[in-house]
């Protein structure tokens, strides 16, 4: 049996691409059967895209589907650990490691590229997850005499870059785990109530199809039925008919 292949830059650049111009199922799963179906129909057209690349790895659309969200994580933790090198480079100027197709990943939820952080601000923002629908926001306030962290509400996340940032704490990294998990749990819900719509769907079609075909044959019967009588009726009297007309000769006969 030949090894797994290994994904290739192509291949990322293929989903990237694909994924810009529909981010609609970058960030999370639609939340209704309708919008889980026009999902999986197009992560089945990526999919058949990158598995059509030569010498690259071979998955199912939720083997990519899961790939996406696990790579896009690694991403995250990356440009993260290097906002904390910054910070503890005592502002030198080093480098960004983050490649471009990793800054266009991040791009597409609305996430910027890693930059050196200014020291001099006193509010850094980190944005740890997005969906189709909102995003959760964490804001980390720095002052002189505490460094409490405290959740702000869910606001809508904007394509502005965020300047500057702290990497987020395990904790963090732990519930955004928890989330594309929990996400993976509602899509295989919802395409299993959508399995369940179909099968109930056909199955009430096949029943009035049934229906449907045992009124036509019970009218079918029935006109045979009122013809067979109607033509019992009919031989009745006509043998009526010429039973009487029998009993009228033989009367003229007799008198004669």
């Amino acid at each position: 049996m030949a090894p797994p292949r290994k994904i290739i830059k192509r291949q990322l650049e293929i989903l990237v691409d694909y994924l810009e111009e529909n981010k609609d199922i970058s960030g999370g799963t639609p939340f209704s059967p309708i919008g889980l179906h026009a999902a999986k129909v197009k992560w089945t057209i990526v999919a058949k895209k990158l598995n059509a690349v030569e010498n690259g790895a071979q998955k199912s659309p939720d083997g990519w589907k899961k790939y996406w969200f696990e790579w896009r994580h690694k991403c995250r933790k990356k440009a993260a650990n290097i906002q904390q090198n910054q910070l503890n480079s005592s502002g030198g100027s080093q480098k960004v490691t983050l490649n471009d197709i990793e800054v266009r990943a991040l791009n597409i939820n609305g996430k910027g590229s890693v930059e050196p952080s200014i020291t001099s601000a006193k509010k850094l923002e980190i944005f740890l997850s997005e969906d189709s629908d909102s995003e959760h926001q964490l804001r980390i306030v720095e002052d002189q005499d505490t460094k409490d962290i405290k959740p702000t509400k869910r606001r809508q996340m904007t394509e502005n870059v965020t300047r500057g940032g702290t990497p987020p704490p395990e904790w963090a990294m732990i519930l955004e785990d928890r989330r594309i998990a929990a996400e993976e749990r509602i899509a295989k819900a919802l395409e299993s109530i959508a399995s369940m719509m179909r099968v109930q769907e056909e199955r009430r079609n096949t029943i009035e199809e049934r229906i449907v075909e045992t009124l036509s044959s019970i009218a079918d019967n029935l006109q045979t039925l009122n013809c067979s009588v109607n033509q019992k009726n009919s031989l009745q009297q006509i043998q009526q008919m010429n039973h009487e007309q029998t009993e009228t000769s033989m009367k003229d006969v007799i008198f004669l």
